[in-house]
């Protein structure tokens, strides 16, 4: 019938490249993407668009308890009965502006 190939009676494996060949065409493939990029770079690009920037402004609110005079205050020592006013104390209203 049909005879085999002499890579078929070697087991069937092709022959790897040598080391030069390896090198050499490690070298041109690395050449050829340099000088891709490098075109690639020196090319004129495209009209860059201004981007809007926003800026973000929260205004916060910070309300201030003052304790109404006569109250007792926080001292530094150890804990001591307080006595609550039913009244209590009042935020001060400030303006956001």
């Amino acid at each position: 019938m049909t005879e085999a190939s002499p890579q078929a009676k070697a087991g069937g494996r092709s022959r790897r490249p040598g080391p030069a060949a390896v090198v050499w065409g490690s070298i041109a493939l690395f050449a050829v993407l340099f000088a891709l990029f490098t075109y690639q770079l020196s090319a004129p690009s495209q009209p860059r668009q201004h981007v809007l920037v926003r800026k973000v402004v929260k205004r916060r609110v910070v309300t201030t308890v003052v304790p109404t005079p006569g109250e007792s205050t926080v001292t530094s020592g150890p804990a001591v009965s307080s006595t609550q006013s039913t009244t209590g104390a009042a935020p001060v209203a400030t303006s956001a502006s």
